[in-house]
């Protein structure tokens, strides 16, 4: 479920759209790859914008310097309010530079149409989340993913509960994850004697975010058969932080079992966040 919204140039419009009316004074950016946002990285023709005030779920633009006739944005929901707040401004900054048409949803309409309907975009919003927290509690949905600015975040009972009795908690929830200063364990594939194999890479000093589970992120495919992508062996590759020498690789069941059990704290429904580990931490799980 997205807003989506295609803004049009007139027929012989000339202008490009700058990034800086895209963005304004405040939004920034990045290029989403595998399963976490490289901040500061456009793709080739679509970013995410993002307020880093208010992380949320971010919306996609589809677009590239030299673009003259359309630019396409989309909005997932559920969304936050400041967050439908600073898509709306986009919007409105981006029809205006252009003097364009909006089509919203499929459907044509006028910038002053659509500009009044963000309050009843953020009751509608409020209401996915109690809808979606209460499938959650009743074991409807196990968990809920939600691909976010950032990276996924995975909703849970724990979360529901918070949710349902306070639906703007939401948002507080989606910044406090987002813009914590940790390490997003993404894993890198390789093709080998043995089939695919996923190593995640770790190093000491530096708290991370890990998978209970590990899995290939969605949307990832098989380069030789086009197909989504399948995994079977998943590795840990550690590396001391002051030194370019590995201390070695480790199987990822075996390396959450060698985890000292103060330092694992829950993050969200699927993933735990690990505090930082020591050198001498470190080499004691490498050589187990």
């Amino acid at each position: 479920m997205s807003i989506e919204v295609t803004i049009k140039q007139k027929l012989f419009g000339k202008q490009t759209m700058p990034l800086e009316v895209i963005l304004g004074d405040e939004l920034h950016y990045g290029n989403f790859e595998n399963d976490h946002l490289n901040d500061g990285e456009l793709g080739e023709t679509e970013f995410i914008a993002y307020h880093p005030d208010h992380i949320g779920r971010g919306f996609s633009v589809i677009w590239n310097p030299s673009e003259k006739k359309q630019i396409y944005l989309r909005l997932p929901q559920p969304s936050t309010p400041a967050e439908l707040t600073d898509f709306f401004a986009a919007i409105e900054r981006m029809a205006i530079y252009w003097k364009g048409s909006l089509t919203v949803d499929g459907n044509r309409q006028t910038l002053p149409a659509f500009l009044s309907t963000l309050d009843d975009m953020i009751e509608f919003n409020t209401k996915i989340i109690k809808d979606f927290s209460q499938k959650v509690l009743t074991g409807e949905h196990e968990a809920l993913t939600l691909y976010s600015a950032m990276w996924p975040l995975a909703i849970g009972k724990e979360e529901a509960e918070h949710f349902l009795d306070n639906p703007f908690y939401f948002a507080t929830w989606l910044h406090e994850k987002q813009s914590m200063d940790v390490y997003f364990a993404s894993p890198d594939f390789f093709s080998e004697e043995e089939g695919i194999v996923a190593r995640y890479l770790f190093t000491d000093h530096l708290p991370a975010i890990f998978p209970n589970q590990p899995s290939v992120p969605f949307g990832m495919t098989d380069l030789t058969t086009g197909k989504a992508l399948k995994c079977d062996h998943w590795y840990v590759y550690m590396v001391l932080s002051d030194s370019k020498e590995p201390l070695g690789e480790i199987e990822y069941s075996k390396f959450l079992s060698l985890l000292p059990k103060s330092k694992i704290t829950r993050y969200d429904a699927e993933r735990f966040l690990l505090d930082e580990l020591t050198e001498e931490e470190l080499k004691a799980i490498a050589e187990k």
